[in-house]
């Protein structure tokens, strides 16, 4: 993990970050300057009341463009992106959930089920790769 600075008073430790190329001006020997593109949160008991509460308000306020929250027990994943100043959420009940801010970057739901993890030769095979 790396610390991401998105003010001096909010500094996060996402499980998962995406920073776009042009942005690497913002990598510092100890942390990123900045709120990424896209944000993915493994829900936890331990973690969950921070990644749905304080970090999603952090996010938000920000600029994170997609804030994505997998929960490995319930499988109640939740896909949000910005509209305007708000977190929207996206991709309730489809199959497939595409991220705007990577090109070509997707999951399939069933994909995210733990018991149900496929192979890299299985993916690769169900995408057309």
């Amino acid at each position: 993990m790396v610390a991401v600075r998105l003010s001096s008073r909010d500094v996060v430790l996402p499980d998962l970050a995406f920073h776009r190329a042009d942005r690497v001006d913002r990598l510092r020997q100890s942390h990123i300057d900045g709120a990424p593109d896209l944000v993915v949160e493994a829900w936890s008991p331990r973690t969950a009341k921070r990644d749905t509460g304080p970090k999603v308000a952090a996010y938000e306020q920000h600029g994170v463009s997609e804030y994505w929250v997998l929960d490995p027990v319930k499988l109640a994943h939740r896909f949000y992106r910005h509209d305007g100043e708000i977190f929207v959420e996206y991709g309730a009940g489809e199959s497939r959930i595409e991220s705007d801010v990577v090109a070509g970057f997707f999951v399939l739901r069933d994909w995210l089920e733990p018991r149900n993890t496929p192979s890299v030769a299985s993916a690769k095979a169900r995408i057309g790769g």
